[in-house]
């Protein structure tokens, strides 16, 4: 049922761009250059032809890919749809078939400007007509992902794929008019060849605005659908979408030779050599947007990049991060030149420059040679689940069932505390890592999950058919956990401008209301105050209150007894909040012995500590109140789509 829906909706979308095309060419380019001639009303009547044959496939395939999806909703084969309600049912009640029903009456209206031209009227209809397949291609953009996006980036994803459409209706609909053209023009005279040279230069200047159009809103497009490198070369939505780039920037190559080379030819001695060649380019331009639209029609039925886990294809990957401001900066530099010189190239290449296109050969290859050298230290081992994204979301409950699965199956060699102790250590030819060390950060979470699935170093073994995928992430949820814990003993009393060390979400209970600590931190940071035994009273009472300062700073207080707290003598102390054993188990690792009783962490809207206080370095509430409003300003992450991780 894909091909059937791929094949129809590319159909559909070629057809619709060659109205808009064949009405862009009549009205743009052919009635001002042509100009009333013999060879326009040829023109006109093979264009006439074109649109009709267009229209009709664009109302059959649009047929087709309606029934197709209904098919597919109703999990009815193809033939039975139309002996049942499915298709009524997709009419009537979804968004598509209300799509459906406007392309439907906007192709009816296109049909009726093409028919009522045979009265004479051609320009004013023509415009008319222009207008309805420019709507009707541009209608396209709500069925696609564009339409799926919410907010102000639903509204400028969705105007960047109007754009893009309608840009590639007048260019890509216009090469075979083009080609129409040119075939007309080598069988005229002179003055054939000079309207055609005229249209010709139309036309260029046509392409070459449609191209900055597809180029601007390919690049929003392409960001919202894969903005990132792990999406566009490890999925197959990123796969297609790079092809798509390379096929365009191919038909830019042969639209450069045509503007550059052989337009200025026409009006030179022996136009009819030009003119083949420019209906040989044409027809290829045309061949290589087909191409081009059969990708498209792939990519709509495939899940966006961002939203498909990456299956990394590379046996090492770039560790930005490790990358000084110094290295930065000379990879955008070599990146730009890079870019400048392959564009000197290609026009050169067009325009059979042979100095310039030496000089941008020699300028890449330097670009090759030497801009990787910034980037060598940075460069690290990948592995293909390198950039999965958990799939059992890092809170105390998956740390808390992590520390059982690790307890079971890791710390014999590992140790209770994660140091590499543990009881079969000693025996091993490679000592197990010590998973409480800052080192643990420098590494995904998929190559974790990759050394756990996998094994590693022949020593650790494979624990792929041991545990499920689901527990593999637990248990990495618990390593990391413990380790952030760790080395947020090490953290000051100074906001940090890294984030190190990330608190796992959890739920509480406060005044009979439940809440979790994602809930809270995406208003901003948050104070989490964890003791022990005793429960820090005064403390508690201080920032009571505090309390008006600190809600104009946009900082809550969530206090948690994590050891067998006890209230004490206050019946109710401020901030103080009811969790699981679970809960206070796995936030226990971010305490330690020497805290006093009492550890204060601030962390940013992600869960990152960002300061730290101990019993013996309390704070004022109004430190608390100016440390929070530079937390604040810390940008929070981008949300991560993937994960599947099996």
């Amino acid at each position: 049922m894909d091909a059937f829906i791929v094949t129809a909706r590319t159909l559909h979308l070629a057809a619709c761009v060659s109205l808009v095309g064949v009405g862009a060419f009549e009205c743009l380019i052919a009635a001002p250059a042509l100009n009333g001639s013999a060879t326009a009303a040829d023109l006109a009547r093979r264009l006439k032809s074109v649109a009709w044959v267009s229209l009709a496939l664009a109302v059959i395939s649009g047929a087709g890919w309606l029934a197709g999806i209904a098919a597919d909703m109703s999990g009815q084969r193809l033939g039975q749809v139309f002996g049942s309600s499915a298709i009524g049912t997709v009419l009537m009640r979804t968004r598509i078939g209300e799509d459906w029903l406007l392309r439907l009456a906007l192709a009816v209206a296109f049909g009726a400007t093409l028919a009522w031209r045979r009265r004479g009227r051609v320009g004013d209809i023509a415009w008319i007509g222009l207008a309805l397949s420019v709507v009707l291609l541009a209608s396209l953009a709500w069925a696609g992902h564009g339409a799926a996006d919410e907010g102000i980036d639903g509204k400028i994803h969705l105007a960047a794929d109007l754009l893009h459409l309608i840009a590639a209706g007048a260019w890509l609909g216009s090469l075979a008019p083009l080609a129409l053209l040119l075939t007309a023009a080598r069988r005229g005279g002179p003055a054939a060849t000079q309207a055609t040279a005229v249209a010709t230069r139309r036309f260029s200047l046509m392409a070459t605005i449609s191209v900055a159009v597809l180029l601007a809103s390919g690049i929003v497009n392409t960001w919202y659908l894969a903005g990132n490198v792990p999406a566009l070369i490890g999925t197959p939505y990123g796969r297609l979408l790079l092809i798509k780039i390379g096929l365009f920037l191919i038909m830019l190559t042969v639209a450069a030779v045509n503007r550059l080379r052989l337009t200025p030819r026409l009006a030179g001695a022996g136009p009819s050599a030009a003119l083949a060649q420019l209906r040989r380019n044409a027809l290829i331009e045309s061949g290589l947007g087909l191409l081009v639209l059969a990708i498209v029609g792939v990519l709509g039925i495939l899940p966006p990049g961002l939203h498909t886990e990456p299956v990394w294809p590379l046996s090492f990957r770039l560790a930005v991060g490790a990358l000084s401001t110094g290295a930065i900066v000379m990879l955008l530099i070599f990146a730009v030149a890079f870019c400048v010189c392959g564009v000197v190239a290609v026009t050169a290449l067009a325009a059979g420059w042979k100095k310039p296109l030496a000089a941008a050969f020699i300028g890449l290859i330097v670009c090759v040679a030497f801009g990787g050298a910034p980037a060598m230290p940075a460069l690290v081992v990948a592995y293909p689940t390198t950039y999965f994204a958990p799939t059992v979301p890092y809170d105390a409950a998956a740390v808390d069932r992590g520390a059982a699965i690790y307890a079971q199956n890791c710390a014999v060699c590992h140790g209770a505390n994660g140091t590499g102790d543990g009881p079969a250590a000693a025996s091993l030819s490679i000592k197990p890592a010590n998973l409480v060390q800052p080192h643990l950060f420098a590494h995904m979470p998929g190559d974790v999950y990759w050394w756990v699935s996998h094994g590693y170093g022949g020593v650790m073994p494979s624990f792929e058919t041991v545990l499920s995928p689901l527990e593999r992430w637990d248990v990495i949820h618990f390593i990391r956990a413990r380790a952030a814990g760790a080395i947020a003993g090490s953290i000051g009393s100074a906001v940090s401008p890294i984030a190190a060390a990330q608190v796992p979400d959890f739920a509480f209970e406060s005044g009979g209301v439940q809440d979790t600590l994602s809930q809270v931190l995406a208003e901003g940071p948050v104070l989490l105050v964890l003791f022990g035994a005793n429960t820090p009273v005064a403390r508690l009472q201080q920032l009571g209150a505090a309390q008006l300062k600190l809600i104009a700073a946009g900082l809550p207080v969530i206090a948690v007894g994590v050891t067998g707290a006890s209230q004490g003598a206050v019946t109710n102390p401020p901030y103080v909040v009811g969790v699981s054993a679970k809960v206070a188990a796995a936030l226990s690792l971010f305490r330690n012995n020497t805290d006093g009783g009492e550890t204060e962490l601030m962390l940013d809207r992600d869960g990152n500590i960002r300061v730290r206080w101990t019993a013996s370095n309390i704070v004022p509430p109004e430190t608390l109140a100016a440390d929070a409003l530079t937390v604040a300003a810390f940008a929070g992450a981008a949300p991560n789509h993937a994960g599947h991780g099996g």
